[in-house]
């Protein structure tokens, strides 16, 4: 059996059901799967285990689902394959095994206002990650770079996250909304964020583009 042969993308909506009507530790148990550590399927606003649900989107497919041991997870296999498929992957976890990238993600979505946010100096929120993702794309704001599109398929779904207005400005303990507080951004266009120790806003760094 090879997960190659997959070629239905209802087969993998079919997987996403019985994940959502199982509940994520019985569908990972049912199918003998553990929880992904890196790459997760983004669909419909929820995040799901990648490898399972290929494994499982096997089975609606051809009668049969792929075991954990039948095939590997990853960039070149699991996010290729479901990219192909038309579905969105993210990396939640940045480390060597997925380019570490700096990023602006506090560690827990609650954030206090003091707590200064820098360019290399940071704790990561994968979900709040995945959700501004899930949300804007993988391409840049500011200058639409997209790093699977210039190097390939093992890059898919990288690139920075920006805090739109610094957690050091807000002067108040909140929530941080994935979607409106954070956007994407190549680390070129990151760079020009702050350069200088300043916080410039995205449509400032366009103009600059367009005026050079």
């Amino acid at each position: 059996m090879n997960f190659k042969k997959l070629s239905d993308p209802k087969a993998v909506l079919a997987a996403v059901a019985e994940c959502d009507e199982l509940g994520r530790e019985t569908f990972l148990s049912r199918y003998g799967f553990g929880k992904a550590r890196t790459f997760f399927l983004r669909h419909e606003g929820k995040t799901y285990d990648s490898k399972a649900i290929l494994g499982v989107a096997f089975k609606h497919q051809f009668g049969k689902a792929l075991t954990a041991t039948d095939f590997s997870g990853g960039q070149k296999t699991v996010v290729l394959k479901l990219a192909e498929l038309g579905f969105h992957v993210v990396a939640l976890e940045l480390n060597e095994r997925t380019a570490a990238f700096a990023e602006e993600v506090p560690d827990s979505i609650w954030e206090g206002a003091r707590r200064t946010i820098t360019v290399n100096a940071f704790e990561r929120s994968p979900y709040a990650r995945a959700a501004c993702i899930d949300k804007h794309g993988s391409s840049c704001a500011i200058c639409q770079f997209n790093f699977a599109k210039e190097f390939g398929p093992e890059l898919q779904g990288f690139i920075h996250v920006h805090h739109v207005v610094p957690l050091s400005k807000i002067g108040k303990r909140y929530k941080v909304d994935p979607e409106m507080d954070l956007l994407p951004v190549c680390p070129n266009c990151h760079a020009v964020l702050h350069y200088g120790g300043q916080h410039r806003t995205p449509e400032q760094v366009q103009a600059m583009r367009k005026k050079a």
